[in-house]
């Protein structure tokens, strides 16, 4: 199926990974997919949808309503907890190695320093790491109406739009996100709708 989708569409469903991870979530939904798609302000699915009042922004604050602000660690307040002071540890490194060498940039010194490495507590969606993020029913369910949108609309390829609309048809948090927007789903689709038969 995917090598029916145009390069936006695409570009929609790489970008959903990272919508994912910046929330902390350990799976793509609805709600990655449609905020990848309303990401860049210029396409023209934000476009359309940011004329009714669904933006990039607007959903992410409904979407972080429903599910919680992600758990960001203070690696400080942590560690203070721990009886760990990093302003102790700072000093003691640079009286060893030298000052700066917890730095980024060690201002050109010909020796590369040794620096001291403080990782942070990965929160349960790293588990993922930089890998591949698993698409829930849901996502998928929206992938494959997608399709069925751009068959029904008689496309060959699947576009952005055609995502827009299998997003809108399935019952999940993007469709619950867009009507706490105070947009009806229908009113949406209508819209794309629209928007695609100019595009044709």
């Amino acid at each position: 199926m995917f090598e029916r989708f145009t390069d936006a569409a695409r570009a929609a469903v790489v970008g959903a990974q990272g919508e994912a991870r910046s929330l902390g979530h350990s799976w793509i939904g609805t709600e990655h997919l449609l905020l990848a798609l309303l990401a860049d302000p210029a396409t023209p699915v934000a476009q359309v949808l940011g004329r009714i009042g669904v933006t990039h922004d607007g959903v992410r604050d409904q979407v972080l309503r429903e599910l919680g602000t992600p758990p960001h660690l203070d690696d400080g307040a942590a560690l203070r907890d721990l009886g760990i002071d990093l302003d102790t540890v700072r000093q003691r490194v640079e009286e060893r190695f030298g000052p700066g060498a917890l730095d980024d940039s060690h201002g050109g010194s010909a020796r590369p320093r040794r620096r001291l490495a403080l990782r942070r507590r990965r929160r349960p969606a790293a588990r993922c790491g930089s890998g591949h993020i698993p698409f829930s029913g849901r996502a998928k369910k929206a992938l494959e109406l997608a399709l069925r949108e751009s068959l029904s609309l008689g496309s060959r390829e699947i576009d952005s739009g055609h995502l827009a609309l299998g997003i809108l048809r399935c019952d999940g948090l993007a469709t619950l996100a867009v009507t706490r927007l105070g947009v009806s789903t229908d009113d949406a689709r209508v819209v794309l709708l629209d928007q695609l038969g100019r595009a044709a």
